[in-house]
This record gives structure tokens, sequence and C-alpha cells, in this order.
């Protein structure tokens, strides 16, 4: 009888654990005309590259909707909304991280080794993503919820001076 009870508490434990899969919504809380991507690079190698998302916002349905993260082809960046000429526009801006060697102190004393950093571990993307479909975040009230953008087409890359 133990070993029943025990087995039926493991089986309720494992069924109810959280989902790490994000759940995506059915569709965008708010009309979205066609995004686009830019690939930019700057003029000197400390500038960086990346990608400028842009998504331009026709109208909103609800005040309690905020834009919060945009996800897109392995990288994350937060959206900014942007009104130009009465236009809103949702923009992400995926800076490409450069190569960044720090120094490191190696000493027989350990205590010589304390300002040493550890290595960054590379966050586990959770969506699977074509390179024309982005996830966006969204805070409706309290709850943080998702929906797919699909159809992104690519500009011409910006190189600037």
């Amino acid at each position: 009888m133990k070993v029943f009870t025990y087995t039926m508490l493991a089986m309720v434990f494992s069924l109810s654990g959280c989902s790490s899969q994000k759940k995506l919504t059915e569709s965008a809380p708010m009309d979205l005309g066609d995004a686009t991507c830019q690939a930019w690079s700057g003029g000197r190698a400390e500038s960086g590259s990346g990608i400028l998302l842009e998504i331009p916002v026709l109208a909103e349905t609800s005040n309690t909707i905020e834009l919060q993260k945009a996800f897109f082809r392995g990288m994350t960046a937060d959206i900014t909304l942007k009104t130009n000429e009465g236009k809103t526009m949702a923009s992400a801006s995926f800076k490409k991280q450069m190569l960044e060697r720090p120094d490191i102190v190696m000493h027989a004393d350990p205590k010589e080794e304390v300002g040493n950093k550890p290595p960054k571990v590379k966050e586990v993307f959770p969506f699977e993503l074509g390179s024309d479909e982005c996830v966006i975040s969204y805070l409706d009230g309290d709850t943080v919820k998702y929906f797919k953008v699909t159809g992104i087409k690519e500009k011409k890359a910006r190189i600037y001076q």
C-alpha cells in the first residue's frame, strides 16, 4: 500500500510541474503592419554590428498592453515604441556581441585571482523560429503573453562610415 501511495504522489507531482515551453497566443493584441529587418554594421570594429527589427503599430486595442521583448534569429532585445509623423513603430535593436577576452590573472595565490570574472553562460533560446519569424512578448495586466510575427521582409544592409 505504501508503494502505491508513493507512486501516486510521485505521478501527481511530476504532472503538475511548471511548463518550460512558452505558450503563444493565437493573434496579436493589436493591429500590426508588415515587419521589416535591416542588418547594420558600424564603420569601426568597436562599433559592432546588429539587426534592427521594425514593426508598424496600426492601432492599439488596449491601454493595459505593454510590448516587452522581441525574440529573433536566436537573439533577444527590448522593444521601444517610437512615434514619427503620427505613425507608431515598435522597434528592437539586436546588437551582435563582439568576442571579448577580458584579462585573467593566474597566480599561485588564489587571493590574487579575486578580480577574475566567471564566463557567461549562454542563455537558451526559448523558441524555434525561421529566419523570417519573431516572437513578441507583451504584458497584459500582470500576465506575460507571447505572439508570433511571420513574413518579416529583409531590407538591404546599412553600413555606416
